[in-house]
């Protein structure tokens, strides 16, 4: 049985994020006369605003089936002599001990003190007041109310800035380890429409895209719009939202309107704004969580700049000394460069992930690295090799891999593999350890089908570039040979892909 009362309180609290929803007020007593008297009592209550929900049980085990469907009421007004002479007390005990609820704000009523001494009950029982039926006129439980109903929701709040902050740490670990921007982006967005769900009770309605500023354009990301994939004028913009974007961008803070809000972020080279349209007003402790979590976005913006400044230094020295080694051997700069594009292309077609494909793609260029150990008087010999000179040639893959195994950097570990397991065959006749099969990791197998392509189809100073119909029977014929059959049908497969590669980095 439940009864609802307008509540109207004139005081200056700000509104709870759950306006709307009536305060539960659950009352016990196996007598009706009690049940309507309070009910004719808070007639004319008011308190925040909001709806006032009596519940009505006649015994603690109606109570207790109250508490489970309704975790979130907020006072009780409870009897203790009841189906039993202790029913009361027995159930304070189930409400904190066993329904671990320590919100809710319990009042003791009883017209039998002797049966529940008062400075007994109050020492050994968690409860908030204590009255007597005598003495609990209109406007004692008028002032009760009041009391009870503000401290309950000043624990509420407090529960729900411990949940937010929470959330908040949840969301900031989630997003700190994030290493590129795209994926920033997208993870931002997922942690932004969480952490406004603070509570189970307060539930927003939340639309969050991420956008990059790219002078007056707004590059997009949304979960069914990948980042990239569209561009946006900001003057194309609908007005309200328009206005609100400037507004983040001029003023370089977040912006929080009515129904929407923005979350400016932003480091030495770029702009990340997060656009929310939303079905309820922000309350304070929303807007405190959003400053403090975009305070967190911005050092982790500033962190993905690092690691992309300190990962494309490593692309570029990685570049360079590869590019040493083939000036060395009257090799074109390029080389290196198809090579690392048609690794990465390769390794994508088997199945690598693109992270892994990526690595390759930067390590592959000092596949050759060990040749800096070779004279220049055998790499550069235009003409055929003697012996000796070609078992010093075949050294190279283990002084590469000698000088790289060391590092700490994962791009120099892979170089290590691909410098060391290039020039080995499927068949087990290559060099240097004669591996076979699938014994030759995976990083040497595409290196070699990468490197030998690239070899072939360019002009050395020992030989003329061949002509693709010559390079496309070779690699048939070695196919389970020199070379991992699976990757040459998908580099035979795919040909025209390498081809657009060659063409792009044309010596």
């Amino acid at each position: 049985m439940t009864d609802e009362l307008i509540l109207k309180e004139e005081d200056s609290t700000p509104k709870n994020d759950d306006r709307g929803m009536p305060w539960k007020i659950l009352v016990v007593d196996d007598e009706e006369g009690v049940h309507q008297v309070t009910k004719l009592a808070l007639k004319n209550f008011t308190f925040d605003n909001k709806r006032l929900k009596l519940l009505h049980a006649y015994s603690a085990a109606q109570a207790l089936e109250y508490f489970t469907e309704y975790p979130d009421i907020a006072i009780v007004l409870l009897d203790v002599v009841m189906e039993s002479e202790h029913a009361g007390l027995r159930l304070v005990k189930k409400i904190r001990e066993d329904l671990k609820n320590i919100t809710t704000r319990i009042v003791l009523r009883t017209g039998q003190p002797g049966q529940a001494p008062e400075r007994e009950v109050i020492q050994n029982y968690d409860i908030n007041d204590y009255k007597t039926k005598t003495e609990l006129t209109a406007n004692k439980l008028f002032t009760l109310m009041y009391a009870t109903l503000r401290s309950y929701r000043d624990i509420i709040t407090l529960e729900k800035s411990r949940k937010g902050l929470e959330k908040l740490i949840v969301a900031s670990r989630g997003i700190s380890s994030r290493g590129a921007l795209a994926q920033f982006i997208r993870v931002t967005v997922e942690q932004l429409t969480h952490l406004l769900n603070i509570e189970e009770t307060t539930i927003f309605s939340c639309k969050v895209t991420g956008y990059i500023l790219l002078e007056q354009c707004l590059v997009v990301y949304s979960p069914d719009n990948p980042l990239g994939s569209s561009c946006i004028n900001i003057a194309d913009l609908p007005d309200g939202k328009q206005d609100i974007i400037l507004s983040a961008i001029t003023e370089q803070k977040n912006i929080f309107k009515k129904d929407k809000f923005v979350v400016y972020c932003s480091n030495n080279s770029q702009i990340v704004l997060f656009f929310a349209q939303i079905n309820q007003v922000l309350s304070d402790l929303d807007i405190r969580l959003l400053n403090i979590f975009t305070e967190n976005l911005i050092v982790t913006l500033e962190n993905i700049q690092l690691n992309e400044t300190i990962t494309e230094s490593q692309k570029e020295m990685v570049y360079r000394l590869g590019e040493v080694v083939e000036s060395r051997s009257n090799e074109t700069g390029n080389h290196v460069k198809r090579m690392a594009h048609y690794s990465e292309l390769l390794a994508l077609l088997v199945g690598l992930d693109k992270t892994e494909a990526e690595l390759i793609k930067t390590a592959s260029p000092m596949h050759d690295i060990g040749k800096i150990a070779i004279p220049d008087a055998i790499l550069t010999k235009p003409g055929k090799l003697t012996p000796e000179e070609w078992v010093i040639v075949k050294m190279h893959p283990k002084r590469g891999y000698e000088m790289l195994k060391q590092s700490s950097l994962a791009v120099m570990n892979i170089s290590a593999i691909i410098a060391l397991t290039h020039h080995e065959k499927w068949d087990g006749t290559g060099y240097p350890e004669g591996l076979k099969g699938d014994d030759i990791h995976i990083y040497g197998r595409i290196t070699a089908i990468a490197d030998v392509f690239d070899a072939l189809g360019s002009d050395r100073c020992y030989k003329a570039a061949w002509p693709l119909d010559k390079i496309i029977s070779l690699f048939k014929k070695e196919r389970g040979k020199h070379f991992d059959p699976l990757l040459t049908d998908l580099f035979l497969d795919n040909l025209d892909n390498f081809l657009a590669i060659k063409d792009k980095f044309f010596d």
